[in-house]
């Protein structure tokens, strides 16, 4: 598993110095949430544990994955607009958008997330969706 540059510099409108936009994580790699619903996906045998609405997982063309609250549509060659980037903090603290090599097609990627729910006495269960 790789991860892409987590800083973009671009160039302001006037010309002027570049801006810099900062990647803030948005999953966690092997670190269980302490509240509420567990929501993971296993991305190359690893558990990305997601936010507690990400309801499906998918990759692009290029390898980057994403999480969706709703079920996405491919629309222009990718998914549609509303989702949200996976970005993880790597063991050197920098944070860096989750890109895998492609084994399959694009379309075939989307999956839904796994909802654990915490019952008594540390029993966990599915969630009921």
């Amino acid at each position: 598993m790789t991860l892409s540059d987590p800083v973009v510099a671009l160039k302001n409108k006037t010309g002027g110095e570049p801006v810099m936009l900062t990647l803030t994580p948005t999953a966690a790699l092997d670190r269980i949430p302490t509240n509420g619903t567990e929501v993971f996906a296993v991305i190359e045998g690893k558990k990305v544990f997601l936010p507690s609405d990400a309801k499906y997982v998918m990759q692009d063309r290029r390898g980057l994955w994403y999480y969706s609250s709703r079920k996405p549509r491919p629309k222009e060659g990718d998914w549609t607009p509303n989702k949200t980037s996976i970005a993880c903090r790597t063991d050197r603290g920098y944070v860096r958008a989750l890109k895998t090599e492609t084994v399959s097609r694009w379309l075939d990627t989307c999956q839904r997330t796994i909802r654990i729910v915490p019952g008594a006495a540390g029993a966990r269960r599915p969630a009921d969706d």
